[in-house]
């Protein structure tokens, strides 16, 4: 007798669980990205990278600045913090998020992934929440809160914390554009090499070559979001048209990551 003529009336037959669209298998995706970064070393390191170069560079201007009028260094140090936030956030998520897709297809992952209840789209949508998450906490709200704090303590001027967090959440427009870039990269090629040049170059290029491009085409990029970020921070009067490279920003985040889905979709894997 065979173990199918043996099963109990009552026992249920075993149904395959198929992927409901798009969304299949998303939670569960999202949960395994962000152990990642949670369940792992990943996040204090980078809590600690971050940590030293922001309020690394913030406490050498405070020191340097001793005897300056309060209002001088308090924008000096606002100035630098965001800027300095803004512009190195890029080439910090490219180096971080550049194997994440390429790494899964090379040793297979991808594919086992692949071969659950699960949809493309998930797979690269919850990539790109749980490397957004991690951005955000360990490069920009703990290392802003830490230099709130201090702020407080060594600086007699104020923070003003409503357009502070105002300026922040520029920066982190700039953290998501470059996460999902990344992220499209690594579904058009096949090599952690392209991504980091190209990646890294366009971050580059913004940082010290953008005044000599065409100003029309830099205010469609996020090159000219960290000096923006700085002055919103401060509370500066903003250029004309402040607005359109921060809606040009959120739009290209929204197109690479149709981009990177549209792509992932079709991959053999």
């Amino acid at each position: 007798m065979t173990a199918a003529q043996t099963k109990s009336p009552h026992q249920p037959e075993l149904q395959a669980v198929a992927s409901r669209g798009w969304s299949g298998g998303f939670g569960n995706l999202v949960r395994k990205e962000l152990d990642q970064w949670w369940g792992t070393g990943a996040w204090w390191i980078h809590l600690l990278i971050w940590t030293v170069i922001l309020i690394g560079i913030s406490t050498a201007i405070l020191i340097e600045g001793q005897g300056s009028a309060p209002t001088e260094l308090h924008d000096e140090m606002v100035q630098t913090f965001i800027l300095l936030s803004g512009m190195a956030i890029g080439i910090g998520v490219v180096i971080t998020v550049q194997g994440s897709i390429v790494g899964e297809k090379e040793s297979g992952t991808a594919a086992w992934v692949m071969s659950k209840p699960v949809s493309r789209q998930s797979f690269v949508l919850a990539k790109t929440v749980a490397h957004t998450l991690g951005f955000w906490a360990t490069a920009i709200v703990i290392p802003a809160a830490i230099f709130l704090v201090g702020m407080r303590l060594f600086v007699s001027e104020p923070v003003d914390v409503g357009p502070f967090m105002a300026g922040l959440a520029v920066v982190a427009l700039v953290a998501l554009f470059y996460i999902a870039f990344t992220l499209m990269l690594g579904t058009m090629f096949s090599g952690i090499g392209p991504i980091a040049g190209v990646g890294i170059g366009f971050a580059l290029i913004g940082m010290f070559f953008k005044d000599m491009l065409p100003q029309a085409l830099v205010r469609l990029t996020p090159w000219t979001l960290p000096d923006l970020a700085s002055a919103i921070a401060l509370g500066s009067p903003l250029p004309s048209q402040w607005q359109l490279p921060i809606i040009a920003t959120a739009g290209w985040v929204v197109v690479l990551t149709a981009v990177a889905l549209l792509r992932f979709g079709r991959e053999e894997l």
